[in-house]
């Protein structure tokens, strides 16, 4: 991964809500996940290992859950586990974060930002569910943003961020509308991930989450990242372009000519 400071956002997806983002020479790491059992069945590679991991500034987490978060999956991380700050939503990822040596751990209630070296971390609102709390962010170096909710779920806390801060440049949401038992809904569908992003006034969503197995009458998948796909192809404005890359593989996007590559 390049040290040089630019103006691009560059993301690599290792797999479900686990991607490697570099913003500004910083490297941030999501909701770890290196280790797919049989019992989560993600149906795509973990494409990086934990020991390929460049020094991290940051790692985020958005809930806590197995599929979101694997704290002993980086126990052999192998750079300075003191230089990396850890940001999460809730006490159980702190506890799991010291746990194998990430020492500066730390929840971030909604609205509480961190700054490191110019790197911007913003706790957004997202959703209350059952035993959980939900985090959503806002990354920001210099003028380039990326709304990252990996567990997004409701539209309403979008529309008061744009309304306050303004739009991003990035939006990065799941797209497979993972229902509990057929009726309670944990993530956004296809369509409202594209919706989602037209509030943040983003232009492109990289999507995620969008692997899991259905588990009859426990785990319901109601969509997947086509139906984003034709969501955003339909003759609604403002268009949006859906980027979908495949575990392992990076996403250059330059911010001032607004192209993506891989």
């Amino acid at each position: 991964m390049s040290k040089t400071v630019t103006n691009n956002v560059k993301i690599t997806r290792v797999s479900n809500a686990c991607i490697l983002m570099e913003m500004g020479g910083h490297a941030i790491l999501t909701d770890p996940f290196f280790i797919n059992t049989k019992m989560i069945g993600i149906k795509e590679d973990v494409a990086i290992d934990p020991e390929d991991l460049p020094p991290l500034t940051a790692i985020i987490g958005c809930h806590d859950i197995v599929d979101h978060w694997q704290m002993k999956g980086l126990a052999d991380y192998p750079h300075d586990k003191d230089l990396v700050k850890v940001y999460v939503a809730m006490k159980g990822q702190v506890k799991s974060a010291r746990k194998y040596g990430f020492n500066n751990a730390e929840v971030l209630q909604w609205g509480e930002t961190r700054t490191i070296g110019g790197l911007t971390i913003e706790a957004v609102k997202a959703q209350k569910m059952m035993v959980w709390r939900v985090n959503n962010y806002v990354l920001r170096y210099g003028e380039v943003s990326v709304f990252f909710g990996s567990e997004a779920r409701d539209l309403e806390p979008l529309e008061a961020y744009r309304k306050k801060n303004g739009p991003v440049d990035i939006a990065v949401f799941p797209t497979n509308g993972v229902h509990l038992f057929g009726f309670y809904q944990l993530v956004m569908k296809g369509e409202e991930a594209v919706e989602g992003t037209k509030i943040l006034g983003a232009k492109k969503l990289f999507v995620i989450h969008d692997a899991h197995p259905e588990i009859p009458g426990f785990i319901h998948i109601k969509s997947s990242r086509q139906d984003a796909i034709r969501k955003a192809f339909s003759r609604e404005v403002p268009k949006v372009d859906v980027v979908h890359v495949n575990p392992g593989i990076l996403w250059d996007y330059d911010v001032v000519n607004k192209i993506g590559v891989v």
